[in-house]
């Protein structure tokens, strides 16, 4: 008898691209965003891909989110279809042209669960907190970013939680999702989100900056 055996890879580096809509032409870069949800299943070195909508931005804003096990597994995607398609269709739908060297990043620490199937895995809504270190506290932030792991396993609602860093700054960032925006708002009044702005004249250059997310599409790979 055979066993097959399973092992979750975790991520250690991804990109987040922002999108800027042209005026009357949120609709189209939607449209753009859930085709790619169809081609990233089949990047076997991608482990998450969210697509994303900033809630209330005149005109829409979206993000891409995604991760990988290695650089070799991101340069693999980044030379795949949907960037490719990006750097095609992208003059035609937004007003800024995402700078490739500005969306790079390291995933310090993560928790990653499966809420569901289908084309949002389970999720409606996210966060995106970004923030700077004080040049002389950035290992202070690494650390209070990857010592906040066990609080948000904690979480019960909290489905996926990510923690980056820009690489070559002294930029830093939260990246979260939830099945439902009172998960959302439970996170936000919690100790991760407290400890944080508590913490933000020690450490950081000025207050975190929270984004809210509507989550368009979301291809999740978790033990």
């Amino acid at each position: 008898m055979s066993c097959l055996y399973f092992i979750f890879v975790s991520a250690t580096c991804g990109s987040l691209v922002p999108l800027v809509s042209q005026e009357g032409k949120g609709e189209a870069v939607a449209e753009f965003l859930l085709g790619g949800y169809g081609l990233v299943q089949a990047e076997p070195e991608t482990l998450q891909w969210y697509a994303v909508k900033f809630e209330g931005t005149s005109p829409p804003v979206y993000d891409i989110f995604d991760t990988f096990p290695s650089q070799e597994g991101r340069k693999a995607h980044f030379d795949g279809p949907i960037p490719n398609a990006l750097m095609t269709h992208g003059p035609s739908l937004l007003s800024v042209s995402p700078d490739i060297n500005k969306i790079m990043v390291e995933v310090l620490t993560s928790k990653v669960t499966k809420g569901g199937e289908g084309q949002k895995a389970g999720l409606a809504v996210g966060l995106r907190a970004l923030f700077t270190a004080k040049p002389e506290k950035k290992q202070g932030v690494r650390d209070f970013l990857t010592g906040a792991l066990p609080l948000v396993e904690a979480e019960a609602g909290t489905t996926a939680w990510y923690a980056i860093h820009f690489a070559g700054t002294d930029d830093f960032g939260i990246i979260d999702f939830f099945a439902d925006d009172a998960a959302r708002e439970a996170h936000l009044g919690g100790k991760v989100a407290t400890a944080l702005f508590s913490s933000a004249d020690e450490l950081l250059t000025g207050p975190p900056t929270v984004t809210k997310y509507e989550v368009l599409a979301a291809y999740v790979t978790a033990a």
